[in-house]
Formats: structure tokens, C-alpha cells, sequence
């Protein structure tokens, strides 16, 4: 049976919401601009793991969300629940969707199954992102060399884990998300940042689901949208979102 872990089970641990926790797992709501686990290339970094370990000793990650990417996470307190939850990822049983605010109007569906090159070695691996759009706005004033701005709020199911995966694929196709520094268009970054006073990455992790490591009881957990990202949606004309994406 499913289980939605809802938001009277909350709690924080510095910037980090805790949205469950019992003796064998963590499930939070990771922020923008923290890393995961530490990184030779920003050792003084803060990170999630760093954080929670103040709290629970010995927890570790299982996987992993971008710096800026915000979402559903969970993490192991016992050896054993890390080996489970490491294999449930490894054999790709782990349920993943996201949500993102991306350029242009995107298709009704589609399934994005491009090859992505892995960073360490520069070999191409499989990688398979299926997105649905929710929605799509517009605004009337000029962005780069648009003559109007156009946007779509997507979900995303990613079936494989690679490296920016999510982000990578929506720029293959032309609908780079919003606020990405890296694979995205600067003129739309720009004008997000403008409008919003802050620069964020709009994209979130907002359903994770997996078997406890206890008694494989099926875990889902989801997550809504924070109000930064419904100030965005109705300035580019998408008001009308269903009350089940937006945050308490």
C-alpha cells in the first residue's frame, strides 16, 4: 500500500525540511544551492549530509540531486538500509518525477531517449527522460530574440539516472528549464531573475517512490510547489495549477 508522507510529519534540521524520519530512513525536501555529499572541487561547501549527520549520526546518501536542484531525497541511518536503498536505485525500482519550468511550448508528451555522455570518462550511456505538460503561458514583452515570452511547466519521469540527466535532455529538445546556468538560455535566465529578484534552477523533485528497506512496504512521498515557483507560474499566465502540486 502507497503511502503519501504528509506535512504534519515535518521538521527542519538547519535549511533542510525533514518530511519523514524513523529509525531506518530520511526523507527531506532538499534546498537550492546545497550539495549532496562533499566535493574535492568545494571542500568548505555545506551539504545535506554534512547537515543531517549533526542530528543522525551515520546517515548516508543513497543518491543524489544536483546543487540546485530542490526535491524529494531520502537517505539511510543503518548500514542495511543504505545496501537495500542503493540496490533499489541500481535496478532502476525507484519511482522519480520532477517538475520544471521550461522555455517555449513543449508537446501534449514525448519521451526524450537521447544518449548522454557520462562526465568522468566522456562515454555515452543510455539515458530515457518521459515528460507531460501540465501547462503553458505567456508573456507579452520581448525576451532575447523573441519577440514574446513562452513557457510550459512540465513533469518529468526519469527512468535512468545520469548526470544532469533532466536538464541535459529538455535542452537537447529545445525547452532548456528555466534558471539554468548551464544548459539553458541566458536572455530567459535573465529575465526570470529579474522579475523574481533571485536566481533559481526550476526544476524539483517532487515525487520519489521505493519499497522500505524495513518490510518492503511500498514509500511514496510527494512534494508541492513553493510559493517562489507560483509567483513565477502566474506571472507567465499559468495560475490555474491543481491544488495537489502547490506546497502547504
Amino acid at each position: 500500500m502507497s503511502t503519501h508522507r504528509s506535512t504534519s510529519e515535518e521538521t527542519t534540521c538547519g535549511p533542510i525540511t525533514i518530511v519523514h524520519a524513523d529509525e531506518q530512513i530520511i526523507i527531506i525536501d532538499k534546498p537550492a544551492a546545497m550539495l549532496t555529499h562533499p566535493h574535492p572541487r568545494d571542500p568548505a561547501a555545506p551539504t545535506v549530509v554534512d547537515l543531517l549527520r549533526r542530528r543522525y549520526p551515520g546517515v548516508a546518501n543513497v543518491h543524489r540531486l544536483d546543487r540546485m536542484t530542490t526535491g524529494a531525497m531520502v537517505l539511510a541511518r543503518t548500514p542495511d538500509a543504505a545496501r537495500e536503498l542503493s540496490r533499489q536505485f541500481r535496478d532502476r525500482e525507484v519511482g522519480k518525477r520532477y517538475l520544471a519550468i521550461v522555455r517555449g511550448h513543449t508537446q501534449d508528451q514525448g519521451s526524450i531517449t537521447v544518449p548522454l555522455e557520462q562526465p568522468a570518462n566522456g562515454e555515452e550511456v543510455a539515458a530515457r527522460t518521459d515528460y507531460r505538460t501540465i501547462a503553458g503561458g505567456r508573456v507579452a514583452e520581448p525576451i532575447g530574440r523573441y519577440e514574446e515570452g513562452w513557457f510550459s511547466l512540465v513533469e518529468l519521469t526519469l527512468h535512468t539516472g545520469r548526470t544532469h540527466q533532466a536538464r541535459r535532455h529538455l535542452h537537447r529538445i529545445n525547452h532548456p528549464v528555466l534558471g539554468d546556468t548551464k544548459h539553458g538560455d541566458k536572455n530567459y535566465n535573465r529575465w526570470a531573475t529579474a522579475k523574481t529578484g533571485e536566481k533559481h534552477l526550476y526544476l524539483r523533485a517532487t515525487e520519489l517512490s521505493f519499497r522500505h528497506p524495513r518490510d518492503g512496504e511500498p514509500v511514496m512521498v510527494r512534494l508541492g510547489l513553493p510559493e517562489n515557483w507560483m509567483r513565477l507560474l502566474e506571472t507567465v499566465g499559468i495560475s490555474e495549477v491543481s491544488s495537489t502540486l502547490q506546497g502547504p
